[in-house]
């Protein structure tokens, strides 16, 4: 992997840092169930039924797990703190028990990490479409760095 700290910003979640994208095959448990990726795991946060979550986990891409996640009545209190709860939970069984993992992650060094996209994703990314210009509050790369430190720390 390339050094990045001289670099000062990852903007895209692609190609060598691909793996830092929620959509990025990555096996992991949480909450007692297996997914293969992140973007699952996130998704079946959403509710706290277990057929529901079985369902998401069972999607065949994280793009249908999506979906699915968009189908099941939210948790109350989702939009408030439990999302951001489950995401950094998510964030570190997919990286804390696996060292190639977390050697990656920490291979960013003290690079800025950016969820760059042009879905319009002002949440969780910054958008660079015409409109949005690299808006956005990126709750993703900041829980990653948040993460990042916490590993680097140890």
């Amino acid at each position: 992997m390339t050094d990045v700290s001289s670099r000062g910003a990852i903007t895209q979640f692609r190609s060598e840092w691909a793996f830092l994208s929620n959509f990025h095959k990555a096996p992991l448990t949480w909450d007692g169930q297996k997914y293969p990726t992140s973007e699952h795991a996130f998704n079946a946060g959403k509710t706290t039924e277990p057929d529901l979550r079985a369902w998401i986990a069972a999607a065949d891409s994280p793009r249908e797990a999506k979906r699915r996640g968009h189908q099941v009545r939210l948790r109350d209190g989702w939009d408030d703190v439990i999302r951001y709860q489950v995401m950094r939970e998510v964030l570190r069984v997919k990286f804390a028990p696996i060292p190639g993992r977390v050697t990656a992650l920490l291979s960013t060094g003290e690079a800025e990490l950016i969820e760059g996209n042009t879905w319009h994703d002002l949440h969780w990314g910054k958008c660079t479409c015409a409109r949005h210009k690299g808006q956005g509050d990126n709750y993703l790369g900041r829980f990653l760095m948040e993460l990042r430190a916490e590993l680097a720390d140890r």
